[in-house]
């Protein structure tokens, strides 16, 4: 007596098969057994093929019953010519379109995590708050991200990248102006939404305009006291902007930013040497005329004093930069625009820490110059109150 062929149990099978408790041969889209009986072949159970080492053989399209064409696509098998992960897709979903990289920005991207992010960095913990967090805001903030591309073309002027400075400038101005728009709507409304973003724009907008200035074609647009006097102003916008979420930005991931804790260099002895002279100065100047700002300009002076270390310790940042500007009184600002002399005396002192960051690539010779313009400004009886200057920069 003949023994029974004991069934092969087909978990992947087709629900026909599995119904008849027959072998499937999971050929698809149509099994042989479905195809010879005209049967609509239905696999119900889609995930397995997705990463199937064994897959079934494949019929082609001539060989699929007309019937499976009528069915909806969520049950009937999937029509690639083999397992692929595109078979878990929804049918009704149209591919997406694949945009081709631009790889100008992708390239601006890395010189910004690897290089032009240095330039607002104090310590190593500032230095990841530029870095990383900075990129991170800029992801949910256009106008940022338009800053940071911008800086970073216009870092690859400086370094003369593939010989396309004049590209990288034109791109650098272009993503300067679209971030310069999109930044005026965030002032509207400053919170803790943007404040980071905000923040870190305006950063960047006093080091673009440094370096701006130093690729300028006319040297009317160059680097010049009056130039000087209005990224002061800027910078001090700054800090006008930082008080809006000063609490929130403190205790955030951008605290980093507002360490003050003294990075421990001695003011050089000729610089303080320098200072003291300015202090007697002042002083000399309010016994001769009581309309002399004394105080304010005292104030200035203290200022520069405080911050000349980091000019000497970490020439490579604009920290002491920015730093003068903010606490330096903004009635000295209004001195130095109406060309007052013992003004511009403090200002060719500020020029000496100016130029000893002159290897940072937005300072360059901005300090040789302002200082140079204050010389031709300044009449012989103020002229030896900056000799330690000119020896200095200029000589």
């Amino acid at each position: 007596m003949r023994t029974r062929r004991s069934h092969q149990k087909s978990r992947t099978g087709c629900s026909n098969c599995k119904r008849r408790r027959v072998k499937c041969d999971e050929a698809r889209p149509a099994c042989l057994n479905c195809t010879q009986r005209k049967d609509a072949c239905v696999y119900v159970a889609l995930s397995p093929f997705l990463f199937s080492s064994n897959p079934g053989k494949v019929r082609t399209p001539s060989s699929t019953p007309s019937q499976t064409t009528n069915l909806p696509n969520e049950y009937t098998s999937p029509q690639p010519s083999a397992p692929s992960l595109t078979e878990h897709d929804p049918p009704s979903r149209a591919p997406a379109r694949v945009v081709p990289p631009n790889l100008d920005h992708l390239a601006l991207e890395l010189q910004w995590i690897m290089h032009t992010h240095k330039l607002f960095a104090r310590n190593e913990d500032s230095r990841r708050v530029w870095q990383i967090s900075t990129l991170e805001e800029a992801l949910h903030a256009p106008f940022l991200m338009h800053g940071i591309l911008a800086m970073s073309a216009l870092h690859f002027v400086h370094l003369q990248k593939d010989g396309r400075q004049a590209e990288w400038l034109d791109l650098a101005i272009s993503h300067k102006s679209e971030a310069l728009a999109l930044f005026h709507e965030q002032l509207q409304s400053i919170d803790e939404s943007n404040a980071k973003a905000v923040m870190s724009f305006a950063g960047i907008a006093v080091a673009f305009s440094f370096a701006s200035a130093l690729n300028c074609s006319s040297p009317d647009d160059g680097p010049s006291v009056n130039a000087l006097v209005n990224l002061l102003m800027l910078s001090r916008g700054v800090q006008t902007i930082i008080n809006h979420a000063s609490d929130f930005l403190r205790n955030s991931n951008f605290g980093p930013l507002f360490d003050t804790t003294d990075i421990g260099g001695a003011l050089p002895e000729d610089l303080s040497e320098a200072l003291n002279h300015l202090d007697e100065l002042n002083l000399q100047c309010g016994r001769a005329s009581p309309a002399h700002k004394g105080e304010m300009y005292k104030l200035a002076i203290e200022h520069l004093r405080s911050l000349g270390p980091y000019a000497y310790v970490e020439p490579g940042s604009l920290t002491f930069v920015g730093g003068w500007a903010i606490r330096t009184p903004r009635d000295y600002l209004d001195e130095l625009r109406n060309r007052e002399p013992f003004a511009l005396v403090i200002l060719a002192h500020f020029c000496v820490l100016l130029n000893n960051a002159r290897q940072n690539w937005c300072i360059g010779p901005w300090g040789r110059v302002v200082l140079g313009e204050i010389v031709q400004t300044l009449d012989t009886d103020w002229q030896c109150h900056i000799k330690w200057p000119i020896v200095q920069v200029l000589k």
